[in-house]
């Protein structure tokens, strides 16, 4: 059974505000949820709603986990508070951004950093950023058909599906239902033969979603993939964390490596295959000098 371990502190805050700050370490699964949301609500009914989440020892958080984050993040900016998370790995920044969950937090290398930011407001001085979208925004809910109206880009839930949902300042809509996702995490040595395990697993997440008509799409998509991985691995015990997202919409694989598994240039051929055979392809640098590639393909209509 997973364990999950809390450093609860108090945190003075320069305008005179007070915070705390909550250092986690274990993992944030099924089995330590339940006691996770049950801190953050104590912390929240005890009078304080600004907290700064440690995650820099949380060595996994599942799909449950993170819709417990957006929760609580919700309900303590209910109250005209924030929860702040502070050194997030970069694994768990690898699917936030998989997820689109990024826009949904503010992250924080350090916890100085999350402080500073609770005492200027947040913003700081920094100009707002003017949308390039014109608001207000009218549109339907995916699933329920139910109208939504936004006057201006931010973080939003309906209040009548409960999901949550962000829109950029260029207008572009993005919708969490992270109860219906299915996670598989693995980390696999980079050699070819490692391949067909990671084949079989995309297969069963895609089947899994009820997407058995892109299984075919999708693996093979991941088959040259991962042969690129294999062929640019220059060290052999280099690794690659293969993260497999899918729900009834669209089924998602991120590798991630810090080698030179995934240190490709924009005209490099197997990125130019890929891009053939998927409806979104995205290579994008990490911290820590990590690369994060992923492979989305939706379902079909």
């Amino acid at each position: 059974m997973a364990v999950l371990n809390f450093d609860i502190q108090d945190v003075d805050l320069s305008n005179g505000g007070v915070a705390k700050s909550v250092s986690l370490s274990g993992s944030i699964d099924a089995s330590t949820n339940q006691l996770f949301e049950s801190q953050l609500d104590d912390i929240l009914s005890s009078g304080t709603n600004r907290v700064m989440l440690v995650l820099t020892k949380v060595k996994y958080i599942n799909s449950t986990g993170l819709g417990t984050i957006v929760k609580c993040v919700d309900n303590f900016r209910e109250q005209q508070g924030d929860i702040k998370l502070v050194g997030v790995p970069t694994k768990v920044i690898a699917l936030f951004e998989m997820l689109g969950l990024l826009a949904l937090f503010e992250t924080y290398d350090t916890i100085d950093d999350a402080i500073a930011s609770f005492a200027e407001g947040g913003d700081g001085d920094a100009a707002p950023v003017q949308p390039t979208a014109q608001f207000p925004i009218q549109f339907k809910h995916p699933k329920s058909g139910m109208a939504l109206n936004v006057t201006q880009p931010g973080r939003f839930k309906d209040p009548r599906s409960g999901d949550y949902f962000s829109v950029d300042q260029e207008g572009k809509i993005e919708f969490y239902e992270m109860s219906k996702i299915k996670m598989v995490d693995i980390k696999v040595p980079c050699e070819e033969h490692y391949g067909e395990s990671l084949l079989s697993l995309t297969e069963a997440v895609t089947v899994s979603c009820g997407l058995g008509s892109i299984a075919a799409e999708i693996t093979a998509a991941v088959q040259l993939a991962w042969t690129g991985v294999a062929t640019n691995a220059a060290d052999p015990l280099e690794t690659c964390n293969v993260i497999i997202v899918g729900d009834q919409n669209k089924i998602q694989v991120g590798f991630m490596s810090y080698g030179t598994a995934l240190d490709m240039r924009k005209d490099d051929p197997i990125l130019a295959g890929l891009g053939n055979k998927l409806d979104d392809l995205r290579h994008v640098d990490l911290p820590n000098n990590g690369h994060l590639l992923t492979l989305v393909k939706n379902a079909q209509h």
